[in-house]
């Protein structure tokens, strides 16, 4: 398919979708509901023994002009590397890398097909409106190889909306300006939302460079983001539902140089281009639900360093099929198949390369009486004809007591993850040998929560305990004949820590408290010895903290509203031997806020006072972060 016959099918969707809103919404009820925010935190869900958590919307919406690193860093136990502010930010679930991590777009994987990963800092936090995190063996119903855990980006409709109109506009330090912009419109047969953000920033920062021992400003830091998202949910009928969706966004930045690299002539950027797409059908009945999803996604990326240009454009074509039947007492099949194709042209690669693969898995769940349930998921999957490693994973849910809601479970799991393909063909550095990685997880844990039936009163907490074996990981080594980076099946991680999560809410004197807390304790070791003399056995892996803790306790009353934010995380070693490390560090946010109610208008004016005691720290080594910052948000909403 050519490039123009792909951007031709996305723009007609697009259109199609706002048009047949447009026609279904005429003749809309007058209704006017307007809704006091409330700020909480993420809630832990449990389903047959796997761990997803949920953050949601009253959390997002105070962050509009933010990207997706932040909302993690902050409010949850995944450790972000990020290179600078604006700058590339991948996630690490329980000491694995990014590639062992999939960021999903309601149901759809978004991650690059070259990298296998995901750049967080180009996902901006107004494109969706809550979060699903998937841990490890939870996983495995999706989709393999995502050892660390699952990221989805959800929206979903609000059938009682008749018209939404929210304009948002950011003043920020560093010449850094955003708008924000959204209008969901319909009844109760359709619903149409339309969302759009533009961010630029000179991103000039002061820091302290370590190097030379001076005061300096950031250079060759802009950047400039921009996207469009058009939703569109049609209820054919009371058993089914037809949504479409497009997101495109238009991504340009500079590289700022590491401290070391004194010259004032750096020359480094990356454009990044993206078009998803996707139409889904969903089914329910009594005793099933049917869910069939096709996705397009078509990424474009050109970097720059100095007068050398590299272009690299991907293509991948998705299609998903789930069903959930539940007409057998007591016992639930989930069965589903996906096939996904992948095409790569890069200045990289000697021709297009390409890569199909067939899954197929099913999920069984038995309830035993009320308080004891089992989950075995099955899957197989087929890649360019050859079948991969067989991937189980078990997991049981106990609950002991009728009125107290504790709930303990466990997991186990196998999993494999297929090299990706700039490890299997990228030009010089390539290696068509590699095996796949495998892992062999478990995971153990506890919920509790408590809500007083007034709801003046809220208390959940959660424990889990988890650990992970990995053979035959990717690691880029020296070659013995030529000298350069080549990837190999050598290396053997064992990854093993603790969760723990704290969640109070309660009413005082006519003011709402909300106190949130996540920790992660984690060692991520090497096992096994690269290459003679390898000194790097059994210690942590580079930039993999042993310790994260994020606490967020917010206050609400008659529309105002402050948040105080803090994360702590500890030292990260940046040499294999831990001969070196960079040290840990604290961070404190405070947001302070205010919603104006006007007849059928909100306005909302939102300061966000960033790294409060304009802390010096680096994510990366040689990579600067930004001190105390100020963000100033205006932002007006319609609702009827």
């Amino acid at each position: 398919m050519t490039k123009n016959a792909v951007h031709t099918r996305v723009v007609f969707l697009f259109f199609l979708s706002f048009q047949s809103c447009f026609l279904f919404s005429q003749g809309l009820k007058d209704t006017v509901r307007l809704s006091q925010v409330e700020v909480t935190g993420s809630f832990s869900l449990r389903n047959e023994g796997f761990k997803k958590v949920r953050i949601d919307s009253n959390i997002l919406v105070q962050y509009l002009s933010a990207d997706l690193s932040t909302i993690l860093s902050q409010y949850s136990t995944v450790f972000v590397k990020s290179y600078g502010n604006g700058s590339l930010s991948t996630p690490s679930f329980r000491g694995t890398s990014a590639n062992h991590t999939q960021v999903e777009w309601n149901g759809i994987s978004i991650n690059s097909p070259m990298l296998g990963q995901m750049d967080l800092s180009q996902v901006p936090v107004s494109q969706f409106e809550s979060l699903e995190i998937l841990y490890g063996a939870a996983t495995v119903a999706k989709t393999s190889g995502a050892f660390g855990g699952i990221i989805n980006l959800v929206s979903n409709p609000d059938w009682n909306n008749r018209i939404d109109l929210m304009l948002a506009q950011t003043i920020a330090s560093f010449n850094n300006y955003t708008t924000n912009a959204s209008l969901a419109f319909g009844n109760n047969n359709v619903q149409s939302i339309t969302k759009f953000n533009y961010s630029n920033a000179l991103n000039n920062f002061p820091y302290n460079n370590d190097q030379t021992k001076t005061r300096e400003k950031l250079i060759n830091g802009v950047y400039v983001l921009g996207g469009i998202t058009q939703e569109a949910f049609f209820r054919l009928s009371k058993n089914d539902v037809l949504t479409t969706r497009l997101w495109y966004s238009d991504n340009n930045h500079q590289i700022p140089p590491i401290t070391t690299n004194t010259s004032n002539l750096h020359k480094e950027d990356q454009i990044d281009q993206a078009i998803r797409s996707m139409i889904e059908w969903r089914r329910s009945r009594e005793k099933y639900f049917l869910t069939v999803r096709s996705s397009l996604v078509d990424q474009f990326m050109r970097y720059t360093l100095e007068d050398e240009v590299w272009n690299h454009h991907s293509y991948s074509w998705a299609d998903r099929v789930r069903l959930v039947y539940s007409g057998i007492k007591n016992f639930t099949i989930k069965p589903g198949i996906d096939f996904t194709s992948d095409w790569v042209i890069s200045d990289s690669y000697n021709g297009m390369k390409t890569r199909q693969t067939l899954g197929a898995f099913s999920e069984f769940n038995y309830d035993l009486k009320k308080y004891l349930q089992f989950s075995l998921v099955l899957r197989q999957d087929m890649i360019d004809g050859k079948f991969q490693p067989f991937v189980p994973a078990l997991g049981i849910e106990y609950k002991p007591f009728k009125k107290i809601n504790l709930t303990f479970s466990t997991n186990i799991c196998r999993n494999y993850r297929f090299p990706t393909l700039n490890e299997l063909y990228f030009e010089l550095y390539g290696n068509p040998d590699l095996i796949p990685e495998t892992d062999y997880a478990f995971e153990g844990g506890m919920v509790y929560n408590f809500r007083k039936k007034d709801d003046r009163f809220f208390v959940e907490t959660e424990l889990t305990g988890y650990y992970s074996k990995m053979i035959n990981l990717i690691l880029w080594q020296p070659d013995t004949v030529s000298g350069n980076f080549k990837p190999v099946n050598i290396s053997e991680v064992h990854a093993r820590g603790v969760e723990a999560g704290l969640n109070l809410a309660w009413t005082l004197y006519r003011f709402r408290f909300s106190f949130n807390n996540t920790y992660n304790y984690c060692r991520s070791t090497n096992e096994k010895a690269t290459i003679a003399g390898d000194n790097s056995t059994g210690k942590q892996l580079i930039y993999t903290p042993e310790h994260t803790w994020n606490s967020t306790l917010t206050i609400n009353k008659n529309g105002f509203y402050g948040t105080y934010v803090f994360s702590f995380i500890s030292k990260r070693f940046t040499s294999p031997d831990n001969s070196t490390f960079m040290p840990g560090y604290y961070l404190s946010n405070i947001i302070l806020g205010k919603n104006f109610h006007l007849k059928k208008f909100i306005l909302s004016l939102q300061l966000h006072l960033n790294n409060l005691f304009d802390l010096d720290y680096q994510s990366i080594v040689d990579r600067p972060m930004p001190g105390r910052n100020y963000a100033l948000t205006l932002k007006f909403n319609f609702r009827k």
